[in-house]
């Protein structure tokens, strides 16, 4: 295994001209392109999960730029390739951003180098469309002779000393596992809460799933399905179906819109109420390949009541409205720029364009700080299954620190959930089943049905 470090600019990283020394990385952009088994295992960050990094060697890698060459009117995508190992990783918050500093050791400079054709590493390297041009932290599954042989550098390959250890943590292995609603019920009446604070819940019926909205979701090489065409899918859902969202004054009630009709949003559905959670986490029922119960989980989210917001907050408004801005701006936003310099860009004249929309008054005072943020937002109850469901939404903004890296604002609690079937039972006694979690004459006559099944 190894450590790949993407970086779009050498001149700002040492490791690219010092032999030793100190750098840095955002947690916002950690694990990209990482096989998915792999990363559920490396988070939440832990000292074993630094210990485990530490254990590997690094691969630091500039994006690829274009070179042209004049001897025979061709050119070719470059990349500054080193080779290293870093040590003492700590996660830090600096003024914008949460990062991991380490310290590093290069072991060999492989230099600047004309890369494969993109076509001939993209699937071997299991790269998302974006390939190798974005800044990105991935642990692979391969050597670094491997990895320099599908780059078409095997020629500069130098000696590495193999991995210590490949055998990656699970940092799941100590959480509390609940079989009985009364274990349930305990840790949420005893669960600490401050008075300037307010608990929400969420539940899934496979652990392996991650605290993230679907647009986020990634498929098994770790890349994002639905990310980078963000805006594409909404503005198709808008020209197709306009009857649809003629009442959504603003743009979060037409993303809690679309996330009903099935939409991958940056909306993430939460509860009040710990019951309807562990409904969800009970209500599939799987199997891995040994024929074993798949666990579930409860996550407890405790967050300061100041950080909570309404539909009609600026905040939401300016996180909501990112939706709609093409991917190539997204990625060109800098949320680290004071508010005066960031509303003077193109990408916050766009972005302040989008919400005077929905806000003819809002005026050029976008907060850049705002954009990076998770809010748990209190939506109206539009429709019938928000109320039954007790429902609120996280909303992600751009380049977040995911809950999942434990290094988020939001305080997250998780509990192993076994012992499906009997808890679904228990929960019944307490009015939670399909008909009260989705209401509506189908789900009624369903749980009906099931109570008079002369075969069960």
């Amino acid at each position: 295994m190894l450590n790949l470090i993407v970086v779009s600019n050498s001149g700002y990283h040492t490791f690219f001209s010092d032999t030793n020394g100190e750098a840095s990385f955002p947690v916002n952009r950690l694990f990209e392109s990482t096989p998915d088994s792999l990363r559920n295992k490396l988070l939440p960050l832990t000292s074993k999960t630094y210990q485990f990094l530490q254990e590997l060697p690094v691969i630091f890698m500039t994006e690829p730029e274009f070179k042209h060459n004049e001897d025979n009117d061709t050119g070719g995508y470059y990349s500054h390739i080193r080779i290293g190992r870093i040590y003492n990783i700590v996660a830090e918050k600096t003024h914008r951003e949460k990062v991991l500093t380490f310290e590093y050791t290069l072991t060999g400079d492989v230099g600047y180098r004309c890369l494969s054709k993109e076509e001939e590493y993209f699937k071997a390297l299991e790269l998302d469309s974006f390939g190798l041009h974005r800044n990105f932290w991935a642990v692979k599954d391969m050597d670094v002779n491997e990895f320099l042989r599908i780059l078409g550098l095997s020629a500069y390959a130098p000696d590495v000393p193999a991995a210590v250890n490949t055998e990656a943590p699970d940092n799941n292995e100590d959480l509390e596992v609940i079989s009985e609603i009364n274990q349930f019920l305990e840790i949420i009446l005893n669960h600490p809460q401050g008075n300037n604070e307010e608990v929400f819940y969420r539940g899934h019926s496979d652990i392996s799933y991650q605290l993230e909205p679907s647009l986020f979701r990634k498929n098994t090489q770790g890349n994002y399905r639905y990310r980078h065409n963000e805006s594409e899918m909404i503005t198709e859902l808008l020209t197709v179906q306009p009857a649809e969202f003629r009442d959504d004054r603003y743009m979060l009630d037409k993303l809690v819109r679309m996330q009903h009709y099935g939409l991958p949003t940056r909306l993430l559905d939460v509860s009040t109420n710990p019951l309807i959670a562990l409904y969800f986490a009970c209500s599939k029922i799987k199997q891995d390949k040994a024929g074993n119960e798949i666990d579930g989980n409860v996550i407890i989210l405790t967050t300061p009541k100041s950080e909570i917001k309404f539909f009609d907050s600026d905040t939401v408004s300016c996180i909501a409205n990112l939706s709609r801005l093409p991917a190539r701006i997204k990625s060109a936003l800098n949320t680290s720029l004071t508010t005066q310099a960031f509303n003077a860009t193109e990408e916050g004249g766009q972005l302040l364009h989008l919400i005077r929309d929905e806000k003819s008054y809002f005026k050029n005072i976008i907060d850049p700080a705002h954009l990076s943020k998770i809010v748990l937002v209190k939506g109206r109850f539009s429709n019938a299954r928000i109320s039954s469901q007790a429902g609120a939404f996280l909303l992600f903004g751009e380049n977040v620190d995911l809950p999942e890296t434990g290094l988020s604002t939001l305080n997250v609690r998780k509990l192993v959930i076994r012992n499906k079937e009997r808890l679904m039972q228990q929960l019944s006694r307490f009015g939670i089943n399909e008909s009260t979690v989705y209401p509506g004459i189908e789900k009624a006559a369903t749980e009906i049905a099931k109570l008079y099944d002369s075969q069960s």
